[in-house]
């Protein structure tokens, strides 16, 4: 089985299918003491891909991912870092390796212990989750 390994989360997410991230144009939102999706939406747009990362620091790393239906990212999991997802918006299937394929929805939290494959799609969008785990977490492709 070929692997391959990718910590900058800028290639991570261009890879999934999100187009023209710059993380120096978003500033203004890292580590900002209040944020909301709708503000987010505004700017960026309810019907397109986009992602922005609302914290950043040595404990973790918080990225809103707004996405279409049918898009997701490929499999994958993070050898040295649970992951964590708070459902924001729409409906998504999340495949978990030993757990199945499960729908989850708007306030739904997902937790996946590190060393897990896992695999993400919205199936009802635009939706939007916040994924937490550690800062720049290395993402290994199966």
């Amino acid at each position: 089985m070929v692997k391959k390994s990718e910590t900058d989360v800028v290639k991570v997410l261009k890879a999934d299918g999100l187009k023209d991230i710059d993380w120096a144009t978003l500033e203004k939102y890292q580590n900002a003491t209040t944020t909301s999706l709708d503000e987010l939406r505004d700017e960026f747009g309810r019907w397109t891909s986009w992602a922005v990362r609302i914290a950043y620091n040595d404990a973790f790393g918080g990225v809103i991912i707004n996405q279409l239906s049918g898009e997701g990212n490929r499999k994958h999991y993070h050898p040295d870092a649970d992951e964590n997802w708070i459902i924001l918006d729409g409906e998504w299937e999340w495949w978990i390796e030993g757990q199945g394929t499960k729908k989850v929805s708007q306030n739904d939290i997902i937790v996946v212990p590190e060393g897990v494959p896992h695999l993400i799609t919205c199936v009802r969008g635009p939706g939007a989750r916040y994924a937490i785990t550690k800062p720049d977490v290395n993402h290994v492709y199966v």
